[in-house]
C-alpha cells in the first residue's frame, strides 16, 4: 500500500465547518460591542447635557430654569423642574430624554436667593440684565 499526502473532501468540509462558526463568533462579539459603544455614547452625551444645564443654572441664575423643556441635537430633549426641598432650599432637576426612550435625571439643590428691593444695585459678580 502506498501512503497519500494530502486532505480528503470530508476533512476539508468539517474543517470550513469549525472555521466558519469561529467566525461567526467573532461577529457576533464585535456586534455587541459596537451596540455596547453606542449605547455608552449616547448615555455620555446625556450626562453631558444634564451637567450643562446644571452649570448654566448655576452661572446664570433662573434665566435657563425659566424653559420648562428643549429640543437639544441628536433626539435629545431636556426638561428643567424646580420644587422646594426645606426652607430656604429648592430642588433642581434636569432630566435628558434620550432618542431610545430612556431618560438621565441629574439633581441638585440651590439655596432660595431672596427678591432683592426695587432699585437696588445688583451682587457684585453679577451681569446685568
Amino acid at each position: 500500500m502506498t501512503s497519500e499526502r494530502g486532505l480528503t473532501l470530508l476533512e476539508v468540509m468539517v474543517a470550513l465547518v469549525v472555521l466558519s462558526l469561529v467566525a461567526l463568533g467573532y461577529l457576533r462579539l464585535f456586534q455587541g460591542s459596537h451596540r455596547l459603544v453606542a449605547a455608552a455614547r449616547e448615555w455620555s452625551q446625556a450626562v453631558e447635557y444634564a451637567e450643562d444645564a446644571s452649570e448654566r443654572a448655576q452661572l446664570g441664575g433662573p434665566s435657563l430654569l425659566r424653559a420648562p423643556s428643549e429640543s437639544l441635537p441628536g433626539g435629545f430633549r431636556r426638561e428643567i423642574t424646580r420644587r422646594p426641598w426645606q426652607p430656604g432650599l429648592t430642588l433642581v432637576t434636569v432630566t435628558v430624554f434620550l432618542p431610545g426612550g430612556a431618560r438621565f435625571g441629574l439633581d441638585w439643590l440651590t439655596r432660595d436667593r431672596p427678591a432683592p428691593p426695587p432699585g437696588a444695585a445688583p451682587p457684585p459678580g453679577s451681569a446685568p440684565q
